[in-house]
């Protein structure tokens, strides 16, 4: 009965409390819509009066809960909320499948979690026990819930996260805290966690700075169950929402600012709509609506990595799928007012009339029309309106020519171009991309008419840094004199030019920006032209494949590019071992490509020692490598793939030295007809391989394939041209669970019996 009196007194000061409040304040913003669930925080600062009267809330809650400590909850909770709140509480529910998320809530009302420090916990042993009275915690579900079911049979009072290492130092050392939220539930959290919060979320930062301002914020429209998915996602990158709950939890990820749980949420949504492919879209009015409603959803969210895939795979898929012109503008038109990227690349049925019904996709800043033959000149007028593009694939259309490039010059926007293939272009196309001056990407592979003089028009596009020219056929030195002021280039491709001669080189000097240069099978080019490429200090990547007059002392002009992390010397002829000397200083490679040296021999490799970096090494057709060769390359333990097809003197002893390459993923063992069943146990180490040849080597048997057993990571195995084997070999490829490409081809003693001890490999998908 006191307790009655007690608590009318309350309400009493409580009903005084909010008449000063309403007399003194504006209505509060909401930061929910109750339509749609949609939030968005609020920035407003409180006014004095606003000030006043949350304090006295909050002091009046912190009070209540104190009386209900020694009252029972059970009977008077929710008369105490009605009371206290002025209305009922409804809690937000989360949509099962509608993008909009709608609801039919009217009135949502929460109270903000309290954050208290606390020292001790209660427990009970089985936290899958449903509590007898309200007043009795349990442990925290967090170590082993799955997913939401677990939670919804769950209202624990109190629950105990489970305490993880915070990346920074904890403001708060060997401190545990309470969070009350609003239907009397709570919450223990370690300090780590809470650094890591503050840590992740501006907002939790905000919330307890400790602040007067921030502490009196609007409530957190966020209840226990919510915001432990929430710390469970922070925790574990791989914590799995169910799919049709991750919309809601995308919403309340980035409500309170927790960037890194928003795009793991978008990376499983992502994964679930790859996984089913296109069966739930489809071109009718229902479905079109939908998906809609899903792109304006990962547009208000930034979900970029989830909008191209719906935007340049599913919307693009549907249109390219539309056989009628009238089917096709009906589906572009739901998406036109916010579509930003569109591939129909290889739709052989695209005409220009289909370009045409692009003239209201005014936001569009993404089009692939690669291997669209049908285009012609009169296609490209129709992008004329688009001046938001920034990113045009034409590679392929062969039927374009110089006066459709004349319809490019309002893109002015445009970054990337790509005119690959384009073989009826000629210098005077050229002339119309002189207005683009914020392309940075342009593709003109496989032009075979352009010459130096077409080069002469992109003097202007001083913001370039990707030029692509490969088998520019007549370009030669005195077109790449044009280049010299496009000192913005990182990435220039010169392969396949064959009049190109050491003389070009020399204006290649004050692209110090350089960062990629192929030059491969431009084979006029010596020594003496790479001594043109000392000064390009920043060059990560050079490729020289079949550079065929390339000796060794052409090397010696390559000490300089320490940082050098690809070198392609593949079919250069005429190089030693002494050449790989000069490669020493390189430390930073870790791509190197020797095939087809013909020359190089155990010494040479003997040079190799100090690459520790090298992940990539290619000596395959180098025929006069043996096992001693092999044992200079134990010290290469970051080497990941190792290619020594067709070094035929390589026996079983040579591949004990390869023992210690832990790290090796790809080994390419074909034509090394000397190897048996012995050698194959030297790789039992080698538990990382994934991908594995040994076609034509005629030596190997059944015994041999039981060393592979190990090898559980393996997906592609190569054992073609092996005449010895036999079904009882395919017996020992059972545990090989992962593997996904079998090559048997030629295998003649294999029979049908043989082929049933394969069946346990559900992964493959070639055999």
């Amino acid at each position: 009965m006191n307790c009655l009196i007690y608590f009318r007194i309350i309400w009493l000061i409580w009903r005084v409390i909010m008449h000063i409040h309403n007399s003194n304040s504006h209505q509060p913003t909401p930061i929910v819509n109750s339509d749609t669930q949609f939030y968005s925080p609020s920035n407003e600062r409180l006014k004095f009066f606003e000030r006043v009267s949350l304090l006295c809330k909050t002091i009046f809650q912190s009070f209540l809960n104190l009386f209900f400590n020694y009252i029972n909850r059970d009977q008077l909770q929710s008369q105490r909320r009605e009371i206290f709140l002025g209305r009922k509480e409804v809690v937000t529910t989360r949509p099962e499948s509608s993008v909009s998320l709608s609801s039919s809530a009217q009135n949502l009302s929460f109270a903000s979690p309290s954050l208290t420090k606390t020292h001790t916990q209660k427990t009970i042993d089985n936290p899958n026990d449903k509590p007898g009275n309200e007043n009795i915690p349990l442990v925290n579900p967090l170590t082993a819930i799955a997913n939401l079911n677990t939670l919804n049979d769950l209202f624990p009072k109190e629950i105990e996260a489970p305490t993880i290492q915070s990346s920074t130092p904890s403001p708060f050392p060997q401190e545990e805290f309470k969070l009350n939220f609003q239907d009397g539930t709570s919450l223990i959290i370690s300090s780590s966690q809470l650094s890591l919060l503050m840590e992740k979320s501006l907002y939790f930062k905000s919330l307890w700075s400790g602040n007067f301002q921030e502490t009196l914020r609007d409530p957190l429209t966020l209840s226990q169950k919510e915001f432990i998915h929430l710390l469970n996602c922070l925790l574990d990158a791989n914590f799995k929402v169910s799919e049709e709950d991750i919309l809601f939890f995308i919403q309340l990820a980035d409500y309170y600012q927790l960037t890194g749980v928003v795009k793991n949420l978008e990376q499983q949504l992502l994964d679930a709509y790859k996984s089913k492919k296109f069966e739930i879209f489809n071109s009718s009015e229902d479905s079109l609506v939908k998906l809609k409603e899903l792109l304006n959803f990962t547009q208000q969210y930034q979900l970029n990595v989830l909008k191209n895939y719906l935007e340049l795979t599913v919307v693009s898929s549907l249109l390219k799928q539309a056989f009628y012109l009238t089917k096709f503008e009906k589906i572009l038109n739901h998406f036109s007012n916010e579509i930003e990227g569109l591939n129909f690349s290889e739709k052989d049925s695209l005409t220009d009339t289909h370009l045409l019904a692009l003239k209201n996709c005014k936001n569009l800043k993404e089009l692939h029309l690669q291997d669209c033959y049908m285009l012609t000149d009169a296609g490209l007028a129709h992008l004329t309106s688009l001046v938001a593009l920034q990113h045009l694939n034409l590679a392929g259309c062969r039927k374009l020519t110089d006066a459709g490039l004349a319809h490019l010059t309002p893109l002015v926007v445009l970054q990337y171009l790509s005119l690959a293939g384009c073989d009826n272009l000629t210098d005077a196309g050229l002339a119309h991309l002189t207005s683009l001056i914020a392309l940075q990407h342009l593709d003109l592979n496989g032009c075979p008419n352009l010459t130096g003089v077409g080069l002469a028009h992109l003097k202007p596009l001083v913001a370039l840094q990707h030029l692509n020219l490969n088998w520019c056929d007549k370009l030669t030195d005195a077109g790449l004199v044009h280049l010299t002021s496009l000192i913005a280039l990182q990435h220039l491709e010169l392969g396949e030019c064959p009049n190109l001669t050491d003389a070009g080189l020399v204006h290649l000097k004050p692209l110090l920006a350089l960062h990629y240069l192929n030059l491969a099978g431009c084979d006029k080019l010596t020594d003496a032209g790479l001594a043109h490429l000392m000064l390009l200090v920043t060059l990560q990547h050079l490729d020289l494949t079949a550079c065929s007059n390339l000796t060794d002392v052409g090397l010696a002009h390559l000490k300089p590019l320490v940082a050098l992390q690809h070198l392609n010397l593949g079919w250069c002829l005429n190089l030693t071992d002494d050449g790989l000397a000069h490669l020493m200083p390189l430390v930073t490679l870790q791509h190197l490509e020797l095939s087809e040296c013909s020359n190089l021999t155990d010494a040479g490799l003997a040079h190799l020692k100090p690459l520790v970096a090298l992940q990539h090494l290619n000596l395959g057709w180098c025929p006069n490598l043996t096992d001693a060769g092999l044992a200079h390359l134990t010290s290469l333990v970051a080497l990941q793939c190792l290619d020594l097809n067709r070094c035929p003197n390589l026996t079983d002893a040579g591949l004990a030295h390869l023992k210690p390459l832990v790290a090796l993923q790809y080994l390419n063992l074909n034509g090394c007809p000397n190897l048996t069943d012995a050698g194959l146990a030297h790789l039992t180490s080698l538990i990382a391989l994934q991908h594995l040849e040994l076609s034509e080597c005629p030596n190997l048997t059944d015994a041999g394939l039981a060393h592979l057993k190990p090898l559980v990571a393996l997906q592609y195995l190569d054992l073609s041209w092996c005449p010895n084997l036999t079904d009882a070999g395919l017996a020992h490829l059972k545990p090989l669970v992962a593997l996904q490409y079998l090559n048997l081809r030629y295998c003649s003693k294999l029979t049908d019996a043989g082929l049933a001890h394969l069946k346990p490999l559900v992964a493959s998908e070639y055999l």
